[in-house]
């Protein structure tokens, strides 16, 4: 048997201009009263593939990622990117903190960028 893939992999940065409007968007739509929140995010984290644009949250770059509460969804949304992956982004929570913003593709290829904000619907 392989290597299990960790849940996530050490990456340390602030958010990058994509990331932030990503935020924004999903934040105005879903969960207004947060959106202050959004200026205190920092990346600290992001999946353990290596691959795919799923980062994990801190409020500072020397946090931890929260990984081991039970998770919530803020928001949930689907867009085809610009390689025509179709991409669910959903934005998570967990204790109460903005912990994740997650890439998945319902459709299996790998993901290697967000589908435009243009492009996002509500998931059913």
């Amino acid at each position: 048997m392989g290597e299990r893939m960790p849940y996530c992999i050490p990456h340390r940065r602030e958010l990058t201009g994509e990331e932030r409007s990503l935020l924004a968007f999903l934040l105005q739509r879903e969960a207004s009263s947060r959106i202050a929140e959004l200026a205190s995010l920092k990346v600290v984290a992001r999946c353990g593939c290596g691959k795919c644009p799923t980062v994990l949250f801190g409020e500072t770059l020397a946090a931890e990622p929260l990984t081991g509460s039970p998770m919530v969804e803020v928001a949930s949304y689907r867009g085809r990117n610009a390689e025509g992956v179709a991409v669910g982004v959903v934005l998570i929570e967990r204790n109460g903190r903005l912990a994740e913003l997650e890439a998945w593709s319902p459709e299996g290829p790998d993901i290697t960028a967000w589908p435009p904000i243009s492009a996002l619907e509500r998931s059913q």
